[in-house]
């Protein structure tokens, strides 16, 4: 059984796992808000919707669910924490975009009794489809519970670095300092009401699995102590048709431009970033294909050489791609980097606003979430640049674009990034592994 937080980014993944267990004779379902049902359905997988549409909330928007209170205590432990400048990103992105999404369906601070129904379906699930072994998403705490309750053993996904083990780790290392007076890791309080309500005790391994796996590349981990099971990163985006302009090779060098449905969520204003990067790259000797939809290309010209498209999966345009230009998010920096593409990240910041839980609006500007680990590794590795379109002009980012096609060693920084890579063992690779650590882990 696997479950996920209700986002394609969640479940492209563990797709290639998934189907991995199942052609090893393993029977395979994957449980998630039930809006996330047709998506698991059409990549060959067993859904298991947690309850209907009307019972749970909808998947975070930037509604954000900490109270001002809550704030205050993240902002005391921050201090109290007294991390390096360096050391805080990862702290930062988890208070800022993780701990929403994971509150959203696992309310902080709620008494044992509440009623979150999906809470009580995923239990019910596990217990009646007795699973062996549980792959949870982080972003789904109530995972762990489940696993436990049936018996089964379980471990943590990634999709991108493991800011949990991370902060655990932290919390444990500060801990010896200051003992209570650090209070509580707001990651045990995420999962307290649901461990409680089964008569658990909120332990390490309710929070970060038996192990984990990792399919994030090695040089860019954060260092944690976690068991950690290596997982080479498969790019899978999902399906679609492939266009009839796509089945002949490119007559100049192709540059994939996409900035992730991740900004069309939540981003308010991606419009100046690219307009910006089509400016750049008009009338320059290459073809552009940006998967940009019309509320960002509103009122913005498209040039000459821009083929623009809504959608369409990274995994059917990189290959034929001598560069991509991107957000920055582990999901396409990990495709390009499995395919040896050179990358440009886009490392300038946006508006981002959320509404807190008496419904006050904050609007601050900050990059997104993995701008920093995605770019200190393509700078590290020589596979790619920054693009700012606040700190650079258009001859600058013109010049990074022409290096990151023709510079040499800027394709041997690429290939470099694909041997990091393809390093891992592969899906398939890692199911006996997945099956012995399940006799070992489970409780039945």
């Amino acid at each position: 059984m696997f479950t996920i937080w209700p986002g394609t980014a969640h479940l492209y993944p563990l797709t290639p796992l998934a189907w991995a267990l199942q052609s090893a004779g393993h029977e395979v379902c994957v449980a998630a808000h039930p809006s996330m049902a047709e998506g698991i359905a059409s990549v060959g997988l067993t859904p298991i919707p947690l309850g209907d549409m009307g019972l749970m909330p909808k998947p975070w928007d930037g509604e954000n669910s900490k109270s001002r209170d809550m704030e205050a205590e993240l902002d005391r432990l921050t201090a109290a924490l007294d991390l390096a400048p360096e050391d805080r990103y990862p702290w930062e992105s988890l208070r800022t975009f993780l701990f929403p999404v994971m509150w959203d369906f696992h309310p902080i601070g709620g008494a044992p009794d509440e009623s979150f129904p999906w809470v009580g379906r995923l239990v019910e699930a596990a217990r009646d489809w007795r699973p062996d072994l549980v792959l949870w998403d982080p972003c789904w705490p109530s995972s762990a519970v489940a696993a436990r309750a049936a018996g089964a053993a379980h471990a943590r996904l990634l999709w991108g670095l493991d800011y949990w083990g991370w902060t655990v780790d932290r919390f444990a290392d500060r801990r010896r300092v200051l003992g209570s007076r650090l209070g509580p890791n707001p990651m045990e309080e995420s999962v307290r009401a649901i461990a409680d309500r089964y008569g658990m005790e909120v332990d390490e391994e309710l929070l970060l699995g038996q192990w984990t796996v990792d399919p994030t590349p090695s040089g860019m981990r954060l260092p944690t102590r976690t068991r950690t099971l290596p997982l080479q990163w498969i790019p899978y985006t999902g399906a679609a048709p492939v266009p009839d302009w796509l089945h002949a090779p490119p007559e100049r060098p192709r540059v994939t431009m996409s900035l992730g449905m991740s900004m069309r969520a939540f981003f308010e204003e991606s419009r100046p970033r690219v307009e910006s990067l089509l400016e750049t790259v008009a009338d320059m000797d290459i073809e552009v294909v940006a998967t940009l939809d019309k509320e960002q290309l509103r009122d913005i010209p498209v040039p000459d050489n821009v083929r623009t498209v809504d959608y369409l999966p990274l995994n059917l345009l990189l290959p034929s791609s001598a560069a991509l230009i991107h957000h920055g998010g582990t999901g396409s920096f990990n495709a390009a980097a499995a395919l040896g593409v050179p990358q440009l990240i886009t490392s300038d910041a946006n508006d981002f606003t959320t509404v807190d839980a008496e419904g006050n609006k904050k609007t601050f500007t900050t990059q997104h979430m993995d701008v920093p680990p995605t770019t200190k590794y393509l700078a590290e590795i020589g596979a790619g640049f920054t693009l700012d379109h606040r700190e650079h002009d258009r001859a600058q980012m013109r010049e990074r674009l022409e290096r990151a096609l023709h510079d040499p060693a800027v394709r041997a920084g690429a290939r470099s990034l694909r041997k990091d890579i393809v390093a891992a063992p592969t899906p398939s690779e890692i199911v006996p592994v997945l099956e012995r650590l399940t006799a070992l882990h489970r409780a039945r």
